[in-house]
């Protein structure tokens, strides 16, 4: 019997490490399928302009980011954002920002962004369309896209330092890529 228990035991471990192994691969190919989705996003500025997710990761990494003008965490990332952009768009770094306001406010949006002087591109979504796609569930939420289009880094929600953790993510992605 003794024998018997020994293969038991050696074929409960093949099926626990063949689930793990599956698992894992699974995860990649949900994780690599999500990120092609994304890049084929094209989304429309303030300014008029569309610009492709696809395109802007080609040029180097983008952080999207989703937000409102009622958010305060919001508009305080915001001002950490324009900063970390100014300090890495010569390196083909990208913000793209999603507002998610109503409709009723989003013509407040552009004014806001002007007084702010925010130079980094500017959506709205106040239908919930790009937001829902990216499965957004409460704000600010960001995203970082590294060249390939793959998702790199995710934060919810903003306290003040949350801002070097994108930075430390950036300087790996700028460092991997020299």
């Amino acid at each position: 019997m003794k024998p018997t228990f020994s293969l038991s035991k050696l074929f409960l471990r093949f099926l626990v490490y063949r689930f793990a192994a599956t698992l894992a691969m699974t995860t990649m190919l949900l994780s690599y399928s999500l990120s092609q989705e994304h890049q084929n996003l094209v989304i429309q500025t303030l300014n008029g302009n569309e610009v492709s997710l696809k395109e802007l990761t080609s040029k180097g990494p983008v952080l999207v980011n989703f937000w409102a003008l009622w958010c305060e965490p919001c508009k305080l990332e915001m001002k950490q954002l324009q900063s970390i952009y100014n300090q890495y768009k010569d390196k083909g770094f990208s913000i793209v920002a999603i507002n998610q306001d109503n409709q009723k406010s989003v013509s407040k949006v552009s004014s806001y962004i002007s007084s702010q002087e925010y130079s980094f591109y500017i959506s709205t979504d106040s239908d919930g369309e790009i937001a829902q796609q990216f499965n957004v569930q409460n704000i600010p939420f960001s995203l970082l896209f590294d060249t390939n289009g793959m998702i790199v880094y995710k934060a919810l929600g903003y306290k003040p330092g949350d801002e070097k953790k994108i930075e430390e993510e950036l300087e790996i992605l700028f460092s991997t890529k020299e």
